[in-house]
């Protein structure tokens, strides 16, 4: 024989030894305490109590409303668990206590992140206030059209290609040095008598050589100290993968008589590449909305751009790069005040 009843909250079917009647036990669905009813009791061999002779006893946390004391049953340490063999779903007051409890965790939620966000803002307008300020005023000068010539030596045995390849291309060079001239640049491309790639770098028709002195700003200088190893792998990256490109590209050319490589490609990622710095590879000069490359930086902390001749002010600003980001966050301000006198 089994007692058979429906406990009064989850309105699960629940079957229990007949041993277990008249004490409390836990219901396996829900987790409230109820008394188990005792169909003996009233005379009768009923296999099923009315859900309403159930009183329950309430958890201690987050329970309905417990039953009056003359109802309770003695609690029995051990009753055996309940057997769950027709599980019904949910009453009306079980679901709506756990919709509570959803709308209570997200409120919980959105509360933390309303703080997280007002804390972010908090922070970031102190540092934006009290902290690095990357932006001022600078002074630049000319480079006579004389002195105006930058001037570099690629070692290509570390491109990743052959040494035959190497041979090859720097001979052809030699004998052909290719030239890719515009208004804004004029880039020589020669293989010297000693081996070797060269680039020589001169102001185009309509520009002028100028050397932004970064000294004037210690802020500048020591973000400099600080980050230039880390900005300047982007451009070593670049740079060795365009010029195994250049190598394999122009030898490619010479073997096959074929069309000459894009100069111009070659200009921006190899020439320019091999004249640069960390910081200058992240630079731009801006002369009426218009931008301008940066195309040397020196060792005691010049930026070289070329800029339109005659100009007197222009700004220097981090570039977009191509995945969108200007890693260099300031902003100068730039006077060309005077001639510089030693060469770049």
């Amino acid at each position: 024989m089994a007692i058979q009843f429906d406990c009064p909250f989850c309105t699960s079917t629940l079957k229990v030894p007949d041993s277990t009647a008249g004490k409390q036990g836990d219901c396996p669905r829900c987790g409230t305490k109820l008394v188990i009813p005792n169909p003996f009791a009233a005379g009768t061999a009923a296999p099923a109590a009315d859900t309403a002779s159930v009183t329950p006893v309430p958890p201690p946390v987050s329970a309905p409303t417990p039953p009056p004391a003359s109802q309770a049953a003695e609690q029995v340490p051990g009753a055996p668990p309940v057997d769950v063999t027709a599980p019904r779903p949910r009453s009306s007051v079980t679901a709506q206590y756990l919709r509570k409890r959803r709308r209570s965790n997200m409120g919980g939620i959105i509360l933390f992140l309303f703080f997280f966000s007002v804390m972010a803002g908090v922070a970031g307008y102190f540092y934006w206030t009290y902290g690095l300020r990357l932006e001022g005023n600078l002074v630049a000068a000319r480079i006579s059209s004389e002195a105006a010539k930058l001037e570099q030596r690629l070692n290509p045995e570390s491109a990743g290609v052959s040494e035959e390849v190497i041979k090859t291309v720097n001979q052809n060079l030699l004998e052909t040095p290719r030239r890719v001239q515009s208004d804004l640049i004029d880039m020589l491309f020669y293989g010297p008598e000693k081996g070797g790639l060269e680039v020589r770098l001169k102001p185009g028709a309509k520009t002028q050589l100028v050397r932004v002195d970064l000294t004037g700003d210690p802020a500048l200088m020591d973000y400099i100290s600080k980050n230039g190893a880390q900005l300047d792998q982007p451009r070593v990256a670049e740079l060795q993968a365009s010029l195994k490109n250049f190598y394999t590209d122009w030898n490619a050319m010479i073997q096959n008589q074929g069309v000459l490589p894009d100069l111009l490609h070659y200009r921006n990622t190899v020439g320019l590449n091999s004249l640069l710095g960390g910081l200058g590879y992240h630079m731009e000069a801006r002369v009426n909305h218009k931008i301008y490359p940066c195309v040397h930086e020196d060792l005691n902390g010049g930026l070289y751009f070329l800029v339109p001749k005659g100009t007197l002010q222009f700004n220097i600003q981090g570039r977009e790069m191509e995945n969108g980001w200007t890693t260099f966050p300031g902003k100068y301000e730039v006077q060309v005040t005077q001639e510089y006198e030693s060469q770049p």
